[in-house]
């Protein structure tokens, strides 16, 4: 009972301080959208709360706890000038790319793809789950996007009895998961007689967050998309690098409709039906989206979307079984951008006039931003994580 009147009480003092941060005019335009920093050292700017999409999604909580409202007062700007009445304003966080994105080789290059090089694509993440008898499996694939982050598809820790994986490890920095290379994690390259090293490390999982309102109806698969907080920072390399996300103040030219994608992944081929040991990529040209509609039709209004990319079509260029959760990217001036995220196709891989189905991450990144930002905070709070907007 007294933990239940303290959870009231605290509710009580998050709610007189929501009130605070929400009511009143806003501060005059001079005073918004000055450079911040946030408790933990994110860049962001002051802004109403209105403004900041993922504290609003925080504020809508059912219940809310001390945390919360740690949280909100260590976010309000106190920088800004003071005026009674007047709302206060948020050091909202803003998602960032990391400065060394997107800068592989990223060469013109799965099923009718060929292999990648060592290190084409070093965002590459390999999805490792235990069964129930301990086993660890390789299937599915992610993508690197910061220190501590992988992006992948909710259908990946999902069993064909629709009951949940258990996502183990996710391996970084691997090309050929059949070369086992001893019990070294390393091996030496010979290029040149340079004598460069290359190692894959596992690194633990944290948490995952599923978007919550994932569903297939029918032929189509909705909001697929899975965050992965990994249990440690990673240690950037040649061959461990982040891919940059499509922001608002990323490249001008993503928003212009892309000549060809370039996905890749280790799911099957022509020459095999499971997973492939070497990371593949194919290029890939846009579909049309009206045509995609009729290749996977859906009984509702609730199917292929905005939140969906449609590419490949082409006869034995797709990507296929095991390729889920892996990338579509997108290159603009040397750079690759995660514009997609595999999530489903044609039973029959690579057949003419049946595209692939990708996730559209610019659609998600108010989530991203989200779990990402805060997330991490509400998965370590009292509060059931249920209670938590897109934390399952």
């Amino acid at each position: 009972m007294m933990k239940t009147d303290g959870a009231r009480y605290l509710c009580w003092s998050c709610w007189l301080l929501i009130a605070t941060v929400q009511c009143g005019p806003v501060p005059p335009e001079s005073f918004l959208d000055t450079p911040c920093t946030t408790p933990d050292g994110m860049v962001g700017a002051c802004v109403p709360v209105r403004h900041c999409k993922h504290v609003r999604y925080l504020i809508r909580r059912k219940h809310h706890n001390y945390q919360d409202t740690a949280l909100l007062e260590s976010l309000q700007c106190h920088g800004t000038p003071s005026v009674p009445g007047q709302q206060s304003l948020i050091c909202c966080p803003r998602l960032t790319n990391d400065a060394n994105c997107g800068g592989a080789a990223f060469a013109n290059r799965i099923y009718g793809g060929i292999d990648s090089e060592i290190g084409e694509y070093p965002w590459l993440a390999l999805l490792r789950f235990q069964e129930r008898n301990g086993k660890l499996t390789v299937n599915c694939a992610g993508s690197l996007i910061g220190p501590r982050f992988v992006l992948s598809a909710v259908h990946c820790f999902r069993s064909r009895a629709g009951k949940p994986k258990q996502l183990k490890y996710v391996r970084l920095g691997e090309w050929n998961f059949q070369n086992h290379r001893g019990r070294s994690n390393c091996r030496k390259l010979s290029d040149d007689g340079v004598g460069r090293e290359v190692c894959r490390k596992d690194y633990g999982v944290k948490r995952v967050a599923l978007y919550p309102e994932y569903a297939v109806n029918a032929a189509a698969h909705l909001h697929d998309i899975a965050l992965i907080e990994l249990a440690e920072q990673v240690a950037y390399s040649e061959y461990i690098v982040p891919i940059c996300l499509p922001l608002l103040e990323s490249s001008e030219s993503l928003r212009i409709p892309p000549i060809e994608y370039t996905a890749a992944g280790w799911g099957a081929t022509l020459e095999s039906d499971g997973m492939t040991p070497v990371l593949q990529a194919v290029d890939l040209l846009p579909y049309d989206k009206e045509r995609c509609r009729k290749v996977y039709p859906v009984p509702s209004a609730h199917g292929i979307g905005d939140g969906h990319i449609c590419a490949g079509g082409a006869r034995g260029q797709d990507t296929c079984d095991g390729d889920s959760g892996g990338p579509l990217m997108q290159r603009i001036d040397g750079v690759a951008y995660l514009v997609g995220i595999t999530s489903f196709g044609w039973p029959e891989c690579g057949r003419e006039g049946k595209p692939g189905v990708y996730t559209n991450v610019t659609h998600y990144l108010d989530w991203v931003a989200y779990e990402v930002l805060l997330g991490s905070r509400l998965a370590m709070s009292e509060v059931d994580e249920t209670d938590a907007i897109w934390v399952v």
